[in-house]
């Protein structure tokens, strides 16, 4: 895929369903302001219908029940994780406690309280989100200030280990804490209980906190929010959820009496709706008996209000909803069938589960296939069955139309669900698609002792909240093993008739207002609707290619020289084959079935004139969508679907090469298909347009976003317009690419692996797959070529500059601060410049959010470049009022001088130290950690040593140095301010 489509893509399944839900709000103040959009938040984990409803819930492998499909027994429950350790307090609060060694030395935390903004009186709109950020604000055994500064001195990162979310139906608090020093746990598990009953709710901070409130929701301003008011309520149909987004109202956060907030957390944080869960390095009794300790003695109220459960009505007319705004950024069809929530509880309901993944994993095979027709009026579509309310679920089909084709997707959207009433699915599809959840299910069976404490300290919280099973890995898999080879294609195609219906159906169209965009109106898709019933349509034909891979003998090359390297974390071997590939080997035992590559050669469209840059650029994603051998894209995917591979080759601005993953059996898989894109490449003259046509489509709109907008900005002025730096291309640019050049410079870059480096990182032992590598990659061209990277003639904004743009409608601005340096890079001035943006981080959220009120979530990054040209940057970006900006800029050069003049503070200088060895500490487990950094260590030459010696910088950092530094790379006469506020 493109630069641009990956980006937008990326966008567009992140951001679709958020905007039509919309169900989550966030405390995320490490996040970056984009990312705190309210809105934008959706609460993802709730898809236990979907067809990759189990992502999310990786398991653990327990003790196995056996269970065998039976007419009378299918009403029997699902196994239960024999590994978990669950109870309920004498007060009615549950708790589900597990040992798990990954990662060591650490613990997760989780408190869910069942009660979100659905319980929320009208005049307590927004309360239930309100209450979640006082938690952070004083509690009964911490004040605001040591609450926060505590949680952060073990190595904590407020927004990343420390976080929470409120959504319609519940609330969790989120905690990661190291095991390995005395007295930690106990006092996170103090945090805990205060959450859970004794949040103070201090006045003054609570005054504080309307304006961090208002700044986040001001963030989820802008084309969603105002399109969504357009269909929201016909989506949640004469239902409380309509009126109930967690952000609330701002009339009630400003205004809301201290002690109607108390009242909301009185009412609703009791230890009945309430599960904490704790899962990590630890032992299983003695952490019982805290917890027993701990919050038994929580006490409910006297008086306990009801529950309610609240439902959306059913309705017989199908509802539509259409909206337009100046600043959407794409052409947004969705077609929903409502239908009654169904918990996965008992074997039937879990049968019924593998039977929605199945259809949707069909269906989204289907829309896969038409997205590749260059003709097709949409740019992607996607079908999926999603809960994302208690008592509603949603068979969802979607698409992002082309611009002339937003009736064209709905149009296929409909025939694709008739495709299926009329004439099902075929036996081929079901057999794939079988294959598919089996291989999934297997890959999350062999990795089941290296499933992280965070994701099954969630599997546990949604147990609590929604039921969803607690199976273990091999428990899932053994069931899934028994349970698929009964399903019949008829079972499934029956699925079609069930949620295909005109009842309880909602039609939403968002779109761009102009004149380019012809938006159909209500009636013109009732039309549409009403023809789709009588339409008549051809039995789907599953076209599939039954041929090797890769048939042919290959030649290979011997291992003409190796090297090892030893140390505490490296045990690291190096490979040089007779053609000149060098292979990076570092065996882990971090996954048991992942083995990760990535491959580099010096070059890139660096070396390529302006005139070739965007075929350059494009090269790589065109091959990629065109598949490879005798294989198109559609063809390829399908003679994959049962194998764990991905690989793809890429081609960025100084290197090409290729990233890849596999499981230990396809392996040989990865390399033949490495092979095979660097020799065998196809030439698609259609998957070209088709290309060009999407990519022209992804952006026709994008500027008119204000946020995407404020950062093509930033990159305009930081880069001095350089031609190549770009965030956003042009449409003109795509006019640029040449398919036969393209073609050319790909097969130029591909030509020539002598001076080629292959990283491998995972579970193998080198000399077991020595033999695959001298076959496989020892067969790839060599012709002994010298070639490196160009700088471009790249140069930054160093001497300073203002803009102030204007774009929009919302009432919010974008501000960017940044200051550029050109300096040679060194490992010490590297480190040094991440703790003065670490200890500047922290300080600006104090001041910005903690005690001005005015941002949200400030964001604080600093990188030393060393390729191709060497120069440090630190940035400030955040999001506030217009009328703010201008004070919180001058606030945050305040910060920074004061951190120039006196240094950071001894309690500051001690929370980042600590930050940054608790975080290499759990980055030396990980195998993508190892397959980023050898490859950054030999492509500048670096020694890899240093990788272990990562404590001896920390130890280095001084009060001083971090002063010191802070003076170094921040020139306050030399900023780049960047700031876009709205037109109005």
């Amino acid at each position: 895929m493109s630069y641009s489509i990956k980006f937008l893509s990326m966008v567009y399944s992140f951001c679709l369903f958020s905007a039509f839900v919309g169900c989550k709000s966030t405390q995320d103040t490490g996040s970056t302001t984009t990312k705190g959009q309210a809105e934008e938040k959706i609460a993802d984990r709730k898809t236990t219908k979907s067809s990759d409803s189990f992502n999310r819930l990786e398991s653990v492998g327990g003790n196995t029940e056996t269970v065998t499909e039976q007419a009378s027994g299918m009403e029997k429950e699902l196994p239960v994780d024999k590994t978990v350790r669950t109870g309920e307090l004498p007060n009615g609060m549950k708790y589900y406690i597990q040992k798990n060694g990954k990662p060591e030395n650490r613990i997760e935390l989780r408190l869910a309280v069942n009660a979100g903004s659905i319980e929320e009186e009208d005049n307590q709109r927004g309360l239930a989100h309100f209450v979640e950020h006082m938690a952070f604000n004083g509690t009964r055994n911490f004040e605001k200030n040591e609450l926060i500064s505590f949680l952060e001195s073990t190595g904590v990162r407020f927004g990343a280990d420390l976080n929470a979310y409120t959504s319609f139906d519940e609330t969790v608090y989120m905690l990661q804490l190291p095991t390995d020093k005395e007295g930690l746990v106990d006092k996170g598990l103090l945090v805990m209980s205060d959450w859970a009953t004794g949040v103070t709710f201090d006045g003054k901070e609570i005054d504080k906190e309307r304006g961090v409130i208002e700044s986040e929701w001001r963030t989820g301003l802008g084309a969603k929010e105002r399109m969504r008011e357009a269909y929201w309520g016909k989506v949640f149909h004469k239902s409380k959820y309509a009126h109930r987004l967690p952000i609330g109202s701002m009339e009630v956060v400003n205004n809301a009496p201290y002690e109607r907030l108390r009242t909301f957390y009185k009412d609703w944080y009791r230890p009945n709706l309430q599960a904490i869960i704790v899962v990590g390095d630890l032992e299983l009794d003695e952490m019982e008996e805290k917890v027993k300790e701990k919050f038994g003695v929580l006490k409910n109220p006297d008086i306990s209000r009801k529950k309610e459960a609240y439902s959306v009505p059913n309705h017989k007319e199908t509802f539509i909803g259409i909206a337009t705004d100046q600043e959407a950024t794409s052409c947004d069809v969705q077609i929903l069938y409502k239908h009654s929530a169904k918990d996965v509880a008992t074997l039937e309901d879990y049968r019924r589960k593998l039977l929605y993944d199945l259809y949707n994993s069909m269906m989204n095979g289907r829309f896969g296939e038409l997205e590749q027709d260059k003709d097709a009026p949409f740019i992607r579509a996607n079908s999926g069955y999603f809960g994302y309310i208690r008592q509603k679920d949603f068979y969802a089909l979607s698409a992002e139309a082309k611009e002339d084709g937003i009736l064209e997707s709905l149009k296929i959207l409909l025939t694709e669900n008739q495709r299926v009433l009329q004439h099902g699915f075929t036996s081929t599809e079901l057999e794939r698609a079988k294959a598919s959840i089996l291989k999934r299910l297997d890959k999350r069976f062999k990795e089941k002792d290296k499933n992280t404490s965070r994701n099954l300290s969630m599997k546990y919280v949604y147990h609590f909240l929604d039921n969803q099973p607690m199976m273990s890995a091999e428990q899932e898999l053994k069931l899934a093993k028994e349970l698929i080879p009964s399903i019949k294609i008829a079972e499934v195609n029956r699925l079609a008739k069930e949620w295909v219906t005109e009842e309880n159906r909602t039609v939403i169209i968002a779109a761009p207002e102009k004149e380019e965009v012809e938006v159909p109106t209500e009636e013109a898709v009732q039309k549409v609707l009403t023809q789709a019933k009588d339409i008549e349509v051809e039995a789907y034909k599953d076209k599939f290619l039954d041929l090797p891979l890769l048939n042919k003998k290959l030649a290979g090359a011997k291992v003409i020289n190796k090297k090892e390297i030893k140390g505490k974390k490296l045990n690291v071997t190096e490979l040089t084959l007779a053609n000149g590939v060098r292979v990076i080997m570092k065996p882990t035992t971090f996954q048991n079935d992942q083995i990760l590559l990535n491959a580099y050669s010096p070059g890139g469209h660096s070396i390529y004139q302006d005139k070739d840059f965007y075929s350059a650029r494009a090269a790589a994603a065109i091959v990629d969508e065109s598949g490879v051998g005798q294989f198109d894209l559609i063809a390829l995917e399908k003679k994959l679907s049962d194998k764990n591979v991905n690989l793809s080759p890429y081609i960025n601005d100084l290197y090409e090469g290729f990233t890849g993953n596999s499981s230990v059996k396809d392996f040989e898989l990865m390399l033949k298909l490495v092979y095979l894109y660097a020799t065998e490449p196809r030439k698609d003259k259609e998957v070209f347009e088709r290309y060009l046509d999407q990519s022209k489509e992804e952006i026709k709109n994008i500027t008119s976003n204000p946020m995407y907008y404020f950062y093509d900005q930033v990159f305009r002025v930081k880069f001095k317009n350089h031609p190549r730096r770009k965030i956003i291309p042009q449409l003109s640019d795509f006019d640029k690419i040449n398919f036969e050049r393209a073609l050319e410079i790909y097969k130029e870059r591909f030509s020539d692996f002598s001076d080629f480096t292959f990283v491998l990182v995972g579970s193998f032992e080198p000399q077991k797959v020595q033999g695959l590598l001298e076959r496989y990659l020892g067969s790839l061209p060599s012709k002994n070529r010298k070639e490196n990277w160009s700088d471009m003639d790249l140069d930054i904004a160093v001497e300073g500059a203002k803009q102030e743009l204007k774009k929009g409608m919302a009432p919010q601005c974008n501000v960017y601060l940044g200051f550029s340096k050109k300096q040679q890079w060194t490992r010490e001035k590297s480190h040094q410049l991440d703790a003065v943006s670490q200890v500047l981080s922290i300080m600006v959220r104090e001041n910005l959010r903690e005690e001005k009120g005015g941002v949200y979530s400030p964001s604080v990054r600093g990188s030393f470049t060393k390729e191709p040209v060497e120069f440090s940057d630190l940035m400030v970006i955040f999001q506030c009022a217009p009328e703010d900006a201008t004070d919180l800029i001058d606030a945050v050069k305040k910060e920074i001088k004061d951190l120039q003049t006196n240094g950071p503070s001894e309690e500051n200088y001690n929370k980042v130290r600590e930050q940054q060895r608790r975080a290499r500490e759990i980055n030396l487990e990980k195998n993508r950690f190892w397959s980023r950094t050898l490859s950054a260590y030999y492509q500048q030459g670096r020694n890899l040593e240093d990788i272990e010696n990562y404590d001896e910088l920390i130890d280095k950092l001084t009060l001083e140095t971090i002063k010191e530094a802070a003076n170094n790379f921040i020139d306050l006469d030399k900023g780049v301010v960047v700031t876009v506020k709205p037109e109005k």
